[in-house]
């Protein structure tokens, strides 16, 4: 029988460090319909969402969540996303959730923290969402306010 060597980099590990914390502008690159393995909410649809960072000095860097498709203790995570994108989810009334297909492509903004990861080291989490929109004006008006050299800073 023949042998393997495995390399450090086959057991999972990334050449990706974590993203600073922050704020986003990022496209719906990917959406799964997916069931939640365990706990209370076990067998409960959720999305599988993976976001592609779309400008900036980390373009096209991948993040992923789940997006919980039932109400419970993370439905304000499901409200976000879905008012980040531009739907009105109302409190009482039937809300229609959209495809995947109608969710690929859209742009938001997604809010970035660096957590501790199981394996000891950090990794990303969405920790919610707003509409691009919101991230665009919010970017332009910091760079509208940036002294053009250093020297401005003390004018």
């Amino acid at each position: 029988m023949s042998s393997m060597t495995f390399g450090a980099n086959d057991f999972g590990s990334s050449d990706y460090a974590p993203l600073p914390e922050g704020t986003y502008v990022a496209n719906v690159f990917e959406v799964e319909i997916v069931q939640v393995k365990n706990g209370e909410n076990a067998g409960k649809d959720q999305f599988k969402v993976q976001f592609k960072v779309a400008e900036g000095e980390f373009s096209n860097r991948r993040l992923f969540t789940y997006v919980p498709l039932y109400a419970g203790k993370a439905s304000w995570k499901t409200v976000a996303f879905f008012k980040a994108l531009g739907y009105e989810p109302k409190p009482g009334e039937p809300f229609t959730i959209p495809t995947p297909n109608e969710l690929s492509g859209k742009s938001l903004g997604i809010k970035v923290k660096v957590v501790p990861s199981q394996d000891g080291g950090q990794e990303n989490n969405i920790s919610g969402f707003t509409s691009s929109a919101s991230v665009e004006s919010l970017l332009s008006a910091v760079t509208a306010k940036a002294p053009a050299s250093s020297d401005d800073l003390w004018a």
